[in-house]
């Protein structure tokens, strides 16, 4: 990729925040029950009420809700899904699509996250990967998007991203 490409940049301007949430993450043990189900709950702190904002924008590129899954695997576990944080969304014209940027960025970990699940704790939210091209198909949906706007819309992505990905960093941090 260029330097000058939108999503390079994104991705730079997003590093730190990014490298906090996995950090804040790395401390659940996916193979045991217990740790797995405040993984999950961490989740569920954040999931279903930025899917419900998202569900208010038009014209979101490649998104499936997930919250489903999510309730699903907490249910087999023996929990509900637990209260939300506190979060005021962001403004702006591209906030929506920074915050899906992540929640569809999260599908690619989940995957790999997947694997590490223990044997016979349910793993439908984290298998729940994209569609075949899913992911190539949303960064150039992003990148034209990004490539073709000005400095406010660019801004409000990058705030949807921030945002989010602090959502889940503070829900892994309460968990």
């Amino acid at each position: 990729m260029r330097e000058d490409d939108p999503l390079t940049a994104l991705r730079n301007v997003s590093r730190t925040i990014h490298e906090q949430v996995d950090q804040a993450y790395s401390g659940f043990n996916l193979s045991d029950a217990t740790s797995y189900g405040a993984f999950l709950q961490a989740h569920g702190r954040v999931l279903p009420q930025v899917e419900r904002w998202l569900k208010g924008a038009p014209d979101l590129p490649h998104w499936q809700e997930r919250t489903v899954y999510l309730q699903r695997d907490l249910t087999e576990l023996g929990h509900a899904l637990p209260e939300q944080l506190d979060w005021q969304a962001p403004s702006g014209d591209g906030a929506t699509l920074g915050a899906l940027y992540v929640l569809e960025g999260s599908r690619l970990g989940g995957k790999m996250l997947s694997a590490q699940v223990g044997e016979g704790l349910p793993r439908t939210y984290l298998s729940a990967g994209h569609e075949k091209g899913g992911w190539p198909a949303f960064l150039e949906i992003l990148r034209d998007r990004l490539g073709n706007a000005d400095g406010i819309y660019r801004q409000s992505v990058m705030d949807g991203v921030s945002s989010t990905f602090d959502l889940f960093r503070r829900a892994a941090v309460r968990g």
